[in-house]
């Protein structure tokens, strides 16, 4: 059976937060201070996946670690995070069989095969 995988992304900005908190040796305390935000937000952030977060709340952030903010979000892809999601494949052998046939074959070949299997599937149908 074919396996498909999908793959999303997502930046976790709490984790760019707290590595730059931490290399400039500010506590959460600290930050919430500097940022005019509450120790539970920013404890929030950097601990859970939860980056619902306004643009003014990243700005503040932003400034009391000296930095901007696109330099955040820049910087927070070096964390993302991917998840592989595996989707049972339904289509029966025959239909796989007859993919793998074409995928072989010289692409004009292909088509010509395709069109042909295109008109008998429709004369076999209108019985």
């Amino acid at each position: 059976m074919e396996r498909v995988e999908i793959y999303s992304m997502s930046i976790n900005l709490g984790k760019e937060i707290c590595r730059r908190r931490r290399e400039q040796k500010l506590t959460q305390e600290d930050l919430a201070e500097l940022s005019d935000l509450s120790v539970n937000f920013i404890s929030r952030l950097e601990r859970t996946k939860n980056q619902n977060i306004s643009i003014q709340k990243l700005d503040s952030i932003a400034r009391a670690l000296n930095t901007t903010t696109p330099d955040i979000i820049m910087n927070a892809y070096r964390f993302k995070e991917v998840k592989v999601e595996n989707h049972q494949d339904n289509t029966p052998v025959f239909i796989k069989k007859v993919l793998n046939e074409l995928r072989k074959m010289a692409p004009d070949k292909a088509e010509r095969v395709c069109k042909s299997f295109i008109v008998l599937a429709k004369e076999i149908n209108k019985d």
